[in-house]
């Protein structure tokens, strides 16, 4: 069922279609109709898709084209609003208490959901002219390379949730005669991969830059020496900086992963859910992140999937035997 300005437009919506991010940006759903059978509905109206009784998307209206034969209706969940600017100082505070702070901040359309407990203190931070999908995507990022654990942050049909991604993952496997029906699957060290770290941070009380350095005598052997080079501003002191080297480095010391796969659709795989592959052509039997999820409500209903794996200690922990 497609509701718009809650009219019911399911029986004249063609080419429904959602698109769900992780921690990259709101979820977007578009879809058409016909001119003669609709009218042009006010951008800022809400907006609902449910799918044989599974809700999928809710959000607003934020642009509609029309041409002699149709309407193109393209629409945003809540984050959406969160591309908004501000500066905001960051407390000595863990992620979920600056998420409610930066939700209470800014308008009515931003509704919590589940926010887990994540206790990691994150250093002080001042945010100068950024979005706030921004600074929460930095401290999402900050809390990974604190303790390792890595959250995730989206709409779910009109409530904010913030989850340990570890716990989205779904009873679902994706692969050899279960859904997929094509893929690609690439093996890189060209884009996010490093066996060097530097990080850096001044001080500029004493005029002085401190540098610690991480790598893998084995792993530059076999690729060459990729550096990764990060300068912190948060404020940590030197312990932490030589751990955030060491943790930098048991992250990005490792080939990325990613497979693309053309699946038969299921409403409950969003980006940031977990889901189990199984390829034999790949050797690959493993948990993967789901980082894009593309689904196409046609006939056959069908998804496009972009996972990652391979980069996450939890994780791996607990892959398949």
């Amino acid at each position: 069922m497609l509701l718009v300005d809650g009219a019911d437009i399911t029986q004249i919506a063609e080419n429904a279609r959602y698109v769900s991010l992780w921690n990259n940006g709101p979820g977007t759903l578009t879809f058409e109709y016909a001119a003669g059978k609709g009218k042009m509905y006010p951008n800022g109206c809400t907006v609902t898709f449910s799918y044989e009784g599974s809700n999928v998307f809710y959000g607003w209206l934020f642009k509609t084209s029309q041409t002699r034969d149709k309407f193109k209706c393209t629409c945003y969940d809540q984050l959406r609003y969160l591309k908004a600017k501000n500066s905001i100082l960051r407390e000595v505070e863990p992620l979920d208490s600056f998420l409610n702070r930066v939700g209470a901040t800014h308008g009515d359309r931003i509704r919590l959901g589940q926010v887990d407990s994540t206790e990691y203190p994150l250093p002080r931070y001042l945010f100068d002219n950024q979005t706030y999908l921004d600074m929460l995507y930095q401290s999402i990022q900050e809390n990974l390379y604190g303790n390792g654990y890595q959250y995730t942050l989206r709409d779910n049909f009109g409530a904010l949730d913030l989850r340990d991604t570890i716990d989205l993952r779904l009873p679902l496997i994706i692969g050899d005669k279960s859904l997929a029906t094509d893929f690609e699957y690439v093996k890189s060290i060209d884009e996010d991969t490093y066996n060097h770290i530097k990080v850096a941070k001044d001080r500029k009380d004493l005029g002085t830059r401190y540098t610690y350095e991480a790598q893998d005598g084995a792993s530059i052997a076999e690729w060459g020496k990729l550096t990764l080079y990060e300068k912190v501003t948060a404020n940590y002191n030197e312990a932490q900086l030589a751990e955030l080297a060491q943790l930098l480095l048991q992250i990005r010391d490792r080939e990325t992963e990613t497979l693309k796969v053309e699946c038969l659709g299921d409403t409950r795989v969003m980006a940031g859910n977990g889901v189990r592959v199984v390829l034999k052509d790949t050797g690959i039997d493993l948990w993967a992140i789901v980082d894009t999820a593309t689904h196409e409500f046609g006939s056959p209903y069908k998804m496009t999937l972009n996972l990652i794996f391979g980069r996450w200690p939890r994780w791996m922990q607990n892959s398949p035997s």
